[in-house]
Parts: C-alpha cells; structure tokens; sequence
C-alpha cells in the first residue's frame, strides 16, 4: 500500500482547519476562534512551521519503508543491513589476472613479486615462482598490484620488467590478455544477487545455488545446465561483464570458488560462453545518426536479456521482439530486412548486437 504524502500547503490548510474549530476563551470572558489563513499573523506561522515539520515526518516515513524491501533499498541507506543478514557481501573491487610470456637468451628464474609494467602507471606482478630455460618462452601468471579496470590489459601487449633481470629478452601478455580487473559492485548488481539469494536459498546445489555462486565469484551472466558433460554433471557456462569471454585465468578463479562451496559430491565445471554478434539489416526513415544511435540503444539490451543460451526466452531471439525494440524508438519508420526468422540461441552462446547495416526509407511504423 502506497503512503500517500500530503503537500505542505495541505498539512497547513487541515491545521487551520483544526483551529478555526476551537474555541478559547479570552481574559474579558469573550469566546474566540483564531484563524491560521489570515496573513502574517502568529496563527499562520504556526501552520507553515506544523506543516513543514510534518511533511518531513511523511517523507521520512516514505524512505524507511522503501527500505525495509530489498528491492527499494539503497547504498547509503538499509541494503548493507539487508546483505549482511542474507550472507550476500558487497565484491570489492578486483584485480586483473593473466599471463604474461617471457623469452630468455638464457636460464632464469622469475621470482614471486617480480614486477611487470608497460609504462610505469600500472604493474603486475608474478604470482608463482617460474623457472625459464635458456632460449625458451613460458608463461608466467601475474595479478594486478591494485584493484580496479585499469588492471586490464589486451592481448599480445609488450611490456617491461620493473627491475630487469639478465637473460630477460620480452615479455607480452598471452591470447588471453589480463582481465577481471574491475571496479567495487554497483548498488544495482548488488541488490540482485541479494534477491537471488533470497529467491534460491542454498539447497544442495540446484541450478539456480550453481548460477548464484558464478555471480559471486565475478561472472555476469551464467547458465548452469544439467548433464552438460552426461549424468550427474552440471555444466556452468559464464560470460564477463562486458559482455566478454572469459580468460582462462578468470575460469580457473571462478571454478576454484564454486569447488569452496559447492557440495562434496557435486560434479560441476565452468566452461567459457561463445559471445556471436549478431548482424542485423534495418530500412530507418529517417536514416539519421541520432535515430540510428537510438535504435542501437534499444536493440543491444534485448539480447544480453535473452542471456546464455536464450535461457531466459525458452532459447531464442524472436523477431516480435527486436521489431518492437526497434518500433519503441520515438519519431522514426522502419523495416527489419535480416535477420528474417527467429535466432536459436545455442546452449554456449551469448548473442550479443553486432553490425547494423542501414537503409533508407523504413516502411513501418
């Protein structure tokens, strides 16, 4: 039930109100009744002041109550408190990990705590002793020395020894590149692994405690699918936010948590999802750089919400669904050329938008 909040012109119209319908009596015997309308009088200070103070009395009413529910709660208000009793943690804020590959002209040992940078504002360093034989390459796993995304670094990417060490030739970060590197948990994110929780309480590793875990180990998106790898296995596919693949680094990072807590006999493995754009062909009128921008804007979150495997809409994309993405978009016409029928989503797949390919003179509204 909604709290309705009276204005502060209402609250003073119902003191007068209450007032007019008093009577005292003054020292002469006479009966009075004051009037809290008339202008720059004592008994219109009072009103405005009793309003005034009662409305922050509704509003503070209001906000106490939006958030004593998880869903309405804020930051700065109950949602830590809600956290705390349901388990669920804020994440702070991670390091990238990943590896690095070094080349030697001769043998040598990369030490733990070796420090790796590329232009001395951000540094990795080595988190497992690595011996190198001479005129060799292997591959050296590091984390990120402070937490946040400017940790992350692509693929194939040189860099230097902080302090160089003889036989050292080059170093550049694998295929992989180093990822996971992010910032403290958005409130948003946050408030729904809380509801997650809420809504699937651990019992004994079903799906749903499988997917909840993935999100807490830093997956965003995460379909846990029963007899992946045949009887009795549970197969948990994640994708990072972005949305991007994970490294193996980060499936490493996010198997090792759900082995912590999963059941003992539970047989489940993280696999990585295969992110596929989509390439779509639309008719726009008018074909314009802001209406096209609108209508990436409307399409893009229609197939992240279709997530891993269209597990969230029975495995497919439909086109019912992308034409209405597309017809929202104020002040324009438009056709869907391709694709033409619906996009199966296979089990291992994200569907993100890829390329638009625009044309002129959209025909439906």
């Amino acid at each position: 039930m909604t709290l309705p909040i009276p204005s502060p012109d209402t609250l003073a119209q119902r003191f007068a109100a209450a007032l007019a319908q008093q009577e005292f009596t003054a020292s002469d015997g006479s009966v009075v009744r004051l009037d809290a309308t008339a202008p720059q009088t004592l008994e219109q200070a009072l009103s405005i002041i009793s309003a005034l103070d009662l409305y922050q009395v509704y509003l503070y009413a209001r906000d106490i109550g939006l958030e004593l529910i998880v869903s309405t709660s804020t930051e700065s208000g109950l949602l830590p408190n809600h956290a705390e009793i349901w388990g669920v943690p804020r994440e702070s804020a991670s390091s990238a990990i990943g590896n690095f590959i070094f080349a030697t002209s001769q043998a040598v040992d990369i030490p733990v705590g070796t420090l790796i940078t590329i232009d001395g504002s951000t540094q990795w360093a080595v988190t497992t002793a690595t011996d190198i034989a001479a005129n060799a390459t292997a591959s050296v796993p590091v984390m990120a020395t402070s937490a946040g995304t400017a940790g992350n670094l692509a693929a194939n990417t040189s860099a230097q020894l902080v302090s160089p060490i003889a036989g050292v030739v080059s170093i550049v970060s694998d295929q992989s590149g180093i990822a996971g590197g992010a910032a403290i948990e958005s409130a948003k994110a946050w408030k729904a692994r809380i509801i997650s929780v809420i809504q699937n309480r651990s019992s004994g590793g079903t799906l749903a405690n499988y997917e909840t875990w993935a999100l807490a180990a830093g997956a965003a998106y995460v379909y846990a699918v029963r007899a992946y790898d045949g009887p009795g296995t549970v197969g948990i596919i994640v994708a990072m936010a972005g949305p991007t693949a994970p490294t193996p680094a980060q499936i490493v990072a996010i198997q090792t948590y759900i082995d912590s807590v999963r059941p003992v006999r539970g047989n489940a493995t993280v696999y990585s999802a295969q992110i596929v754009p989509q390439n779509m062909t639309i008719a726009l009128n008018p074909d314009t750089s802001a209406a096209q921008a609108a209508v990436q804007a409307a399409l893009a979150p229609v197939f992240l919400a279709a997530g891993i495997g269209g597990k969230n809409t029975s495995g497919r994309i439909t086109i019912a669904a992308l034409e209405a993405a597309i017809a929202a978009v104020a002040g324009t016409q438009n056709t869907l050329i391709a694709p033409a029928n619906d996009l199966l989503v296979p089990i291992n797949q994200l569907t993100i938008l890829g390329t638009i390919t625009w044309q002129a003179g959209g025909g439906s509204s």
